[in-house]
């Protein structure tokens, strides 16, 4: 995420905190009627008819507290009674605090999530949603106080564009769980949203400029169609949540989407089930509107958890045991309180049944349905949040079914580890594998732990039973309680040895104590047992693989070493008898004078001196290449002028080049160019650079050496216009008796070492040799010399 947009998103964040605060206060000015008054029976106030009982918040919103009114009620007799009574606060309790705690407490959480992930997207989501949900919930309402000014409007105005977008960002963040995206999926997701903003506004708008009564029963009418929208998208996020899940393999990923799931399922039962559904029933809500919106403050925690507790929290420190037993059973009492009130109006209606024996029935009810599902209910809380609970059978077969195809040891034991804390969350796990060599350990694998154990290392390595603290297992079944104090010293609980059947290999795994603060049970120390078993047999099996392929790889090596030889001394044995046979024909035609032609005898005399140049070129390169071999090769640094010896060099081969048609340029610079190098050395590596363009070049046969001066370095440039070299080739060209195919398919002169002791020369000058090329285009060996 830019700067400027994270600066940007918290700018704008401060100012929507400050104008819900700001509609914190008007809230607790909101003005009400006294509570004897029943709304319900309300026909008039002050000459204004009331046609719906939303009809008295737009009234009261354009009057003040302690306004005089005259109210008209209809008694139960049905006669209209005339009323003067004085506005209160429409607030008799501090819910507009609690609203504002909610509020900050849920813009806190936003913006922590903000600074802890800001380059992620659901990150940045979640923010937005945090802050639209929280201004919601503080300013709770336009309709406050229309007839003070238009300052008393912003609040309403933010409110209106807001809450509308709150649905939209829900749909949005849930659909970032997805690994798909849609090309029209922001379109379709905040278009509705801007549309129910847009009217909302215009309403609420239009009743304030123009008072009028009718517009705020039209605002209500729509208002049910966005009732409808925020329905439909909140059961458009819950069921894209369940249908990510569903294809959800990873299980941080699946963990992350029940996290929501929590947040949503706690944070609006209440509201659902205590509040809606008793209305819905014609029944008296359970608890109050303002009550039920108290537990909304669980839905951003959840949905921060998600976010954030895979990487930078372990949610079983933050959540105990304690707190989640203590939220089910608000959910079991409010069950309660809920069955009782259906009965209560069940029975009265049918019977003359006193309140107080309705609720002692329905105690008793309670007690026998909710009793027996107490265990079921901790069950559920251990299994879900600290698996103290587990199905270790099925862990080990998935660990098993994956462990047969891993082929190295250090992901084999990467994925025990994962594992297990995901099997048994532990506060800390660690793992050694030693190897075993005439009796002397080789620490291999370390993961996790402590490396310095002291005389534990040898006590693991050599027991065969469980070691362990007294007060960290509930069994004493082949335990060893012996080294507590070491234990204690190293803050472990549990030292768990491996067993393998190789005395070559040996190791023990290293435990803290359980996240839920519980014991080890005996099932736990037989899922570690037994997953340590099939970790121990995995481990024996990847070493003895790697032994055969070891064995194999040698063999091939050997192999390959044999060919290289054979192959070697034929080519060498080759390329010495074609020049000796060339230099001993020619010299039987001179010793016989059948040539009388001085010309003639000229080019043979060129030809023998060619021969034998390429004949001392090849035992050099022998002989070179043995003593890099051994390390045994040395070279003498003088200054000396570039451009003789570039010069020199190719002298050298100017009837070969001749008699073969080739054109050579040389390109100098316009002064002398001066290095500290070993002349012959260098000389060696041009001679074997124009050999090789000589022997590779194909029908365009020029050839271009370039000295290049730098500001750090100087370069010598051979280039061709020959077969070229494969990139997925070049870099295995330098080594030792390497030849390409382009170039052995060419059927060349050559053994396959001028490269690799040209780049021998170059690394002891410090400098390096390049190549750049392209298959039948040509080739470019540049030579780089670093400055004196």
């Amino acid at each position: 995420m830019r700067k400027f947009s994270f600066y940007l998103s918290l700018c704008t964040g401060f100012f929507i905190i400050l104008i819900s605060v700001y509609g914190y206060f008007l809230l607790l000015n909101r003005t009400g009627l006294p509570a004897e008054i029943n709304t319900q029976n309300l026909r008039q106030i002050d000459n204004i008819k009331i046609e719906h009982e939303k009809d008295v918040e737009f009234i009261l919103s354009n009057r003040t507290i302690d306004e005089r009114s005259i109210l008209l009620i209809q008694n139960d007799d049905g006669k209209i009674e005339k009323k003067e009574i004085f506005l209160i606060p429409f607030y008799s309790t501090p819910f507009p605090l609690i609203y504002l705690v909610i509020g900050l407490f849920i813009m806190v959480i936003g913006i922590s999530v903000l600074f802890l992930k800001p380059d992620e997207a659901r990150a940045r989501i979640f923010y937005w949603a945090a802050l639209l949900f929280a201004s919601s919930i503080v300013i709770n309402t336009g309709f406050c106080h229309l007839r003070e000014g238009w300052l008393p409007c912003i609040p309403g105005i933010m409110f209106y564009i807001l809450y509308p977008l709150a649905p939209a960002l829900l749909l949005h963040f849930s659909l970032y769980f997805s690994r798909k995206r849609y090309r029209l999926e922001k379109f379709a997701i905040y278009f509705p949203a801007l549309i129910f903003a847009g009217m909302l506004e215009t309403l609420f708008l239009l009743s304030r400029i123009k008072t009028s009564i009718e517009i705020h029963r039209l605002y209500h009418v729509f208002y049910l169609y966005f009732r409808f929208y925020l329905i439909l998208f909140v059961f458009l996020a819950i069921l894209s949540l369940i249908i990510i899940y569903r294809k959800t393999i990873l299980e941080e990923e699946r963990s992350q989407i029940k996290w929501i799931f929590y947040g949503l399922f706690i944070g609006l039962g209440p509201f659902i089930f205590l509040y809606q559904l008793p209305q819905v029933m014609r029944l008296n809500p359970l608890i109050s509107e303002e009550l039920s919106q108290v537990f909304f403050i669980l839905i951003p925690l959840a949905f921060a958890f998600s976010i954030v507790r895979f990487r930078l929290m372990n949610i079983e420190l933050v959540i105990n045991r304690s707190l989640v037993y203590t939220i089910l059973t608000v959910f079991t009492v409010s069950l309660y309180l809920f069955s009782v009130s259906v009965l209560h109006n069940i029975f009265s209606k049918l019977f003359f049944v006193q309140e107080t024996f309705i609720f002692m029935i329905g105690a008793l009810g309670a007690a026998v349905v909710f009793h027996p599902a107490r265990k079921k209910i901790q069950e559920f809380v251990d299994r879900t949040f600290f698996r103290q609970s587990y199905d270790y059978r099925r862990s080990i077969l998935s660990f098993n079914d994956r462990a047969h195809r891993i082929v190295r040891r250090d992901h084999l034991v990467d994925f025990f580890l994962e594992k297990i804390k995901k099997t048994l969350p532990l506060e800390k796990m660690g793992i050694f594998i030693y190897f075993i060599d005439s009796g002397r350990l080789t620490l291999s694998i370390a993961r996790d732990g402590e490396k310095d154990l002291g005389s534990l290392v040898s006590y693991g390595l050599a027991s065969e039973k469980v070691i362990t603290r007294k007060k960290a297992v509930k069994t004493e079944e082949n335990i060893d309680f012996s080294q507590e104090a070491a234990l204690k010293e190293k803050n472990l609980e549990i030292i768990l040895p491996l067993s393998f059947r190789s005395t070559a290999l040996a190791g023990y795994l290293t435990l803290g104590k359980k996240m839920s603060g519980e014991r080890f049970t005996r099932d736990d120390l037989e899922l570690l047992g037994t997953m340590a078993g099939e970790l121990a047999l995995n481990l024996e099996r990847i070493s003895l693989q790697e032994e055969v392929i070891f064995e194999r790889a040698e063999k091939e090596k050997l192999d390959e070493v044999s060919r290289l030889k054979t192959e070697f001394i034929s080519t060498v044995s080759h390329e010495l008898r074609t020049p000796m046979s060339s230099i001993q024909g020619i010299t039987e035609i001179l010793q016989e004078q059948k040539v009388k032609d001085r010309a003639k005898r000229g080019e043979l005399l060129d030809l023998m001196a060619s021969e034998t140049i390429r004949l001392s070129r090849l035992l050099h390169n022998i002989l070179d290449f043995a003593k890099i071999e051994q390390n045994v090769k040395s070279y003498e640094y003088q200054k000396t002028e570039i451009e003789p010896l570039i010069e020199e060099a190719a002298k050298l081969f100017h009837h070969r080049l001749e008699s073969e048609g080739f054109v050579l340029k040389i390109h100098f610079p316009d002064h002398p160019v001066y290095l500290e190098i070993d002349r012959d050395a260098v000389k060696q590596a041009l001679d074997n650079l124009i050999d090789n363009a000589i022997k590779y070049s194909s029908d365009k046969k020029e050839i271009d050496i370039h000295l290049i001066e730098k500001d750090k370095q100087v370069e010598i440039q051979v280039e061709d216009k020959g077969v070229g070299i494969p990139r997925e080739e070049q870099k295995r060209i330098f080594e030792g008796f390497y030849r390409s195919a382009d170039a052995s398919q060419l059927s060349t002169k050559g053994v396959g070492l001028g490269l690799k002791i040209i780049k021998h020369i170059m690394t002891v000058h410090k400098g390096d040799i390049k190549v750049e090329s392209q298959p039948d285009k040509g080739s470019t060996f540049i030579l780089v010399f670093p400055k004196p």
